[in-house]
């Protein structure tokens, strides 16, 4: 089915034609944009995976804005901020400049990510030195500060420098602690303002924790609370919204989080229960991190009651009522909210402490992390958030197109199907726009020791380290473990060449340093496996130290497994084989990019699950030899 609106906007001739220097038409945004179309037309669902260099934001916001323009209103949900910034401040108004209809949008992140004026006040009058800890702090706070006074947005975005997590909090608000219509600042807020915004427009840009949000509390309401109502969804980055929605409908529970629920107990005359509540909570979350570190832990939490939560709980709980009846006895309606909000918090962690620990969810896992600094955090996820989301988001929604470059496994739509639970729907694959054969060389050097192999760390740091030197620097290296990583770093300390390892600066920084700087060399972990855009020669050779299956003490894949038996066919497989064409796609992102991508882990020659993976590759030569990476980059043999 043709829509002629679509031929005009796309042709050679066209509005895009006129906007954008260089502009050709390319045959996978047209699919992309006939589908969605039609899938919006006849109210139908769609799975659609378009390559890198498709075009596929605007593929989708051309029908997408002109079905709005008609009447129905859309919300496009992505998984990260930098897409969502990208379809604000580029594609978007581009599609408001060319397209012969109205379009109108809005940009609607999470509450902390806007600028809260009562905690600059408070901020302010507290002083910034109070909150200063490491070089470089006051003037950070200096510059916050003044954009304050600036901003039209409140949008952190906006700030012309990234801070750090830790300044920002001071100048921000989560949802829970906003004391809403109650603060003398809620005729002026910008997250507010941000809100009404959305409700005016026709499509809503945001991030997939605000839909999910909006979904929980409307299947529990039957409210549109956080969003406005919606008729069509773009799932954009679909390949990770299951996981995302795992972690979002599951938690994490810390000992600073039960500090901080603590934090007013002496407004509420209760200085001793604080302390007694931190003495609590220490005990507990060091009997849990003692537990992680013992051989009776797998994985995950299996047997109710393994660490004793009974006391912990019984703090939080009178935590809580020491709360209520200093809210009830506060004469300020500020003060009220803030005790009552934090008797809702300590309320909240005694649930889900008691349920963790209980085991209280059968579809649920629960599970103990610890960080870099060895501190036990008590975790949850939903094993399975199929049915919820296709009761809440498939089922009322018209139309609801489920979007990523990587999005199928094997050319099978399966593994995401049933991890985002729709039943029905279209489906679509776009080819590639890239010659990869002419741009891409895959390289599996010969003689590596196996990953289960004592020698294979070391292995990877040597041969990463030769590597760099074929390609010149020029080279994104991405690892499954910090071992690894780190080893890596070590050995190129002295390697000449510029290292921008994950961790040393906020990750745009890297990025924005790694892009700059032609012949610089990026280490990272997961986070970098997707979302690093650098075309051109900065990122001519991409390494991957190994197949990106999930550990076997996984908490998900573990408690999967004990379900299923095809886990590995099922789950592992499908999710490593995503995963690996997401680090592939690193490499070449526009038509004149060329280069080398190096695989370290031998198993995808010589396993049989490898030919999984290279069948999910585009056709590209292949090398056993190392020597081939300086001269494929260097032109010779290509």
């Amino acid at each position: 089915m043709t829509a002629p609106y679509l031929d005009a906007v796309f042709a050679v001739d066209g509005p895009l034609a006129h906007a954008l220097d260089g502009y050709e038409p390319r045959a996978g945004q047209i699919a992309l944009a006939r589908s969605v179309d039609d899938s919006i037309a006849r109210g139908l669902h769609l799975l659609a995976e378009a390559p890198t260099g498709t075009g596929k934001s605007i593929g989708y916001a051309v029908p997408l804005t002109h079905h709005a323009a008609g009447g129905l209103r859309a919300v496009i949900a992505t998984a990260n901020i930098a897409l969502q910034e990208q379809l604000a401040r580029k594609d978007l108004p581009l599609c408001a400049r060319v397209l012969p209809w109205d379009v109108s949008f809005a940009l609607l992140k999470g509450r902390n990510n806007y600028l809260c004026l009562q905690r600059l006040g408070e901020t302010r009058a507290a002083g910034r030195f109070a909150f200063a800890a490491l070089p470089g702090d006051v003037e950070a706070l200096a510059a916050i500060e003044a954009w304050a006074d600036t901003t039209t947005t409140g949008d952190v975005s906006d700030l012309p420098f990234e801070p750090p997590p830790r300044l920002w909090r001071r100048f921000s608000v989560l949802a829970e602690d906003c004391p809403g219509a109650a603060c003398r600042f809620h005729d002026d807020c910008f997250a507010m303002r941000a809100r009404a915004a959305a409700a005016r427009a026709s499509v809503v840009i945001t991030n997939y924790h605000m839909l999910f949000a909006h979904l929980q509390l409307r299947d529990a309401t039957g409210e549109e609370l956080v969003l406005p109502h919606f008729d069509v969804a773009i799932l954009d980055e679909g390949h990770k919204a299951a996981d995302i929605a795992r972690d979002f409908f599951g938690f994490r529970v810390t000992a600073g989080a039960v500090r901080f629920a603590g934090r007013l107990l002496p407004r509420a005359g209760h200085e001793g229960l604080r302390a007694a509540l931190e003495e609590q909570a220490a005990a507990f979350f060091a009997a849990l991190l003692a537990h992680r570190r013992s051989a009776d832990y797998r994985a995950r939490l299996r047997e109710p009651g393994r660490v004793p939560c009974e006391e912990v709980c019984a703090a939080l709980r009178t935590a809580a009522r020491a709360y209520l009846v200093a809210a009830e006895a506060a004469q300020d309606a500020g003060e009220h909210a803030d005790l009552e909000r934090a008797a809702r918090r300590a309320d909240t962690l005694a649930d889900r402490v008691d349920a963790a620990m209980s085991l209280a969810d059968r579809g649920a896992v629960y599970y103990l992390d610890v960080d870099d600094e060895e501190r036990a955090a008590l975790c949850c996820k939903l094993v399975d958030v199929a049915p919820f989301l296709a009761r809440a988001l498939f089922e009322p929604a018209r139309s609801v197109t489920v979007t990523s470059a990587t999005l199928s496994a094997g050319e099978s739509f399966e593994f995401v199907r049933r991890e985002v639970g729709v039943d029905m729907a279209r489906e679509l694959i776009v080819e590639s726009p890239f010659s990869f054969r002419d741009q891409c060389l895959l390289v599996v050097p010969d003689g590596m020791p196996l990953p289960s192999e004592p020698a294979f760390p070391a292995a990877v740091a040597d041969t990463v380290a030769e590597v760099i030197d074929l390609a010149r620097g020029r080279t994104l290296a991405l690892f499954t473990s910090y071992r690894n990583l780190n080893l890596t770093r070590d050995r190129l300390a002295l390697s000449g060449h510029r290292v921008l390892c994950q961790g040393a600066l906020p990750r745009t920084t890297l990025i924005d340093e790694f892009r700059r700087d032609v012949h610089s060399v990026l280490l990272g972990t997961e986070s970098f496996w997707g979302g690093v855009d650098v075309p051109g020669e900065s990122l001519s050779c991409v390494v991957i130290d190994r197949l990106p299956f999930l550990t076997p003490d996984d908490p998900l894949l573990d408690a999967i497994a004990e379900r299923d038996e095809r886990c590995f066919v099922t789950q592992s497989l499908p999710r490593a084989v995503i995963a690996f064409k997401q680090a592939f796609g690193r490499l070449i992102r526009t038509a004149t990019d060329r280069g080398v991508v190096v695989v370290l882990d031998r198993r995808i020659l010589t396993r049989r699950y490898g030919e999984a993976f290279l069948q999910n590759l585009p056709r590209v030569r292949r090398t056993e030899s190392l020597a081939d990476v300086a001269r494929f980059l260097d032109g010779d043999g290509g």
